[in-house]
This record gives structure tokens, C-alpha cells and sequence, in this order.
């Protein structure tokens, strides 16, 4: 199977938490009657599809059930500041032919944050929230899926700024879900080094 073919796929289904305000920056900075017009329009669309609860694609359907983009988890970790802003759970029917790729399953419950992470300091640091682990309130521990995830970890040579989605997939359905707790291991320096905490654990909540 080609890889990157399939990453390309996926993409529709569950990349679901991107920013909603770029529409409204167009309005408030566009001028020409022409571009307000555009403007309006492209918020007319982004709104129809914040608002679409099931998404078809060649991978499966995806029902949307609880949306949260209103987060506002905060974590100082040394140099890296660190924050949770969006989560999402949705429940998928994967296609016959992708099944391989969820151990045979039929189904799964998709858990997806978006998480912002910024270096503060001239210094190389190395985080990787995108390497994390989610302990569910019916006991599932799982690892976020590198493949799926946003690439928002690594080496951070300075001051970057990284943002995107990390995605698990678990086994319970979304209905059962009351909270995950999150877990990340907190940053190093270039001499291998904690500059803050060794471990962090948030709790977020995904009742509906």
C-alpha cells in the first residue's frame, strides 16, 4: 500500500479540528466590495462544514459525536509553553479495504486534540507531545498514532512555534467516553537533559 497515498486520504475524515477564524480575519481586513463578498462566502461554507456530523471518504464514515474548541489547558514546561485547545471524538466505519491498518476493526472511536506547543528560548528543545498516551475513563491506555497525527514534536532549534492535531484511536464508543486523561513527558535540552517536569497529565473532558 502506498503510504503516502493513504495519509493523503485520511486527511478529509479526520483532520476536524482546523482553526475557524480565518474567514472572519478576510471580513474584518478585506475593503473591495468584491473581496467582503468572497469573504462572506468562504464563512458561509467553513460554517456548513463545522456543521456536517458525518463525513464520507474512501477510508470510511466518520459521525462526529462531541466537539470542544473551547479548551483552555495551559502548561508551562520550563522554556516550552504548552496548551490543549480543541478536542473531538468521532466514531468511524472503516471501509473493508483500510481494515488492515485498525488491526481488523470494523469500528473505531477517534480521540483528537489540537495542541500548541512554542520554544521560548534561543536554545535547541526537544518535546514530542505528539508521543503521548491517553488513559480512558473505561480503561484503555492507548499511544497517540504518529501516522495520523499532525507533526507538531521534535527538536525545536529556537523559538518555533508548532501546532496541530495528535490522534488516538480506542476502542470504547464515543458515547462512553466521559474524560481522557492525556500524559506527555515533559521537554529536554540538547544534552539529553529535563528542563522541566518528567511526566505531565492533563484531564479533558468528552462527555457530549
Amino acid at each position: 500500500m502506498n503510504m503516502k497515498r493513504f495519509g493523503l486520504l485520511v486527511a478529509v475524515p479526520l483532520t476536524l479540528l482546523v482553526g475557524c477564524g480565518e474567514a472572519d480575519e478576510l471580513k474584518t481586513t478585506a475593503t473591495d466590495t468584491e473581496e467582503v463578498a468572497e469573504a462572506e462566502a468562504s464563512a458561509s461554507e467553513e460554517k456548513t462544514a463545522e456543521e456536517t456530523d458525518v463525513q464520507e471518504s474512501e477510508l470510511g464514515t466518520n459521525k462526529i459525536y462531541m466537539k470542544n474548541k473551547a479548551l483552555t489547558i495551559t502548561e508551562t514546561m520550563g522554556p516550552i509553553q504548552f496548551a490543549i485547545d480543541k478536542v473531538q471524538t468521532s466514531r468511524l466505519q472503516v471501509n473493508e479495504v483500510y481494515r488492515d491498518s485498525f488491526d481488523g476493526a470494523e469500528e473505531v472511536t477517534v480521540v483528537a486534540m489540537n495542541v500548541i506547543a512554542e520554544n521560548t528560548i534561543d536554545d535547541a528543545i526537544s518535546f514530542y507531545p505528539d508521543q503521548g498516551t491517553i488513559v480512558t475513563n473505561t480503561g484503555e491506555q492507548v499511544d497517540a498514532d504518529l501516522f495520523f497525527s499532525d507533526d507538531v514534536g521534535g527538536e525545536f532549534l529556537g523559538k518555533v512555534k508548532k501546532e496541530g492535531n495528535v490522534l488516538f484511536f480506542v476502542k470504547a464508543k464515543p458515547e462512553e467516553l466521559t474524560e481522557v486523561r492525556f500524559f506527555t513527558n515533559g521537554p529536554s535540552n540538547e544534552a539529553f537533559e529535563r528542563v522541566a517536569e518528567e511526566r505531565y497529565e492533563f484531564t479533558i473532558n468528552v462527555t457530549k
